[in-house]
């Protein structure tokens, strides 16, 4: 079901190019759209949809308010920067007040190998549209990077 969006999308290029190349007069280019560089490589897409399943476990935890657990599975980085009980102090208050969620739709992915302020590395930025009781129209940024062998939340966000 998470794949249903990307392969379609595939596959309505992939006929459409089809379809062009079938149509197009003998002697001209068919132009390629997206460029060639704009388009995102297998494994980088399959690296997105991995950080992706992983965040989306993360988010379960903290929707059960099981902070402590959400904490445990944050990158080093996150770690240094925001200690178990700055995590557990501050997120009753922010993510709590907003009562329970009524939906979340990933909204955007992106891979990179840096970031400002952080070493280079592995990561993939997620982007939710997500609904809450409290406020419906609420966004959730994350940010995932590559870690002992998983992603692993290094950013977040709610806007």
């Amino acid at each position: 079901m998470k794949f249903a969006r990307p392969i379609s999308g595939a596959l309505a290029l992939a006929l459409s190019f089809a379809t062009q190349a079938q149509l197009k007069p003998p002697g001209t280019e068919t132009p390629t759209w997206p460029p060639a560089a704009a388009t995102k490589t297998d494994a980088v897409a399959a690296k997105e949809v991995a950080a992706r399943e992983v965040a989306e476990k993360w988010l379960v935890l903290l929707d059960q308010k099981e902070y402590g657990k959400a904490w445990d599975e944050c990158a080093t980085l996150f770690q240094q920067r925001v200690t178990r009980q700055q995590w557990m102090e501050g997120m009753p208050a922010s993510r709590g007040a907003l009562g329970a969620v009524k939906f979340r739709r990933s909204a955007l992915a992106a891979y990179k190998t840096s970031l400002p302020g952080a070493p280079d590395d592995e990561y993939v930025t997620l982007g939710f549209t997500t609904s809450f009781e409290k406020k419906e129209d609420a966004e959730e940024l994350m940010t995932m990077v590559f870690e002992k062998g998983t992603w692993r939340p290094t950013g977040y966000l709610i806007k």
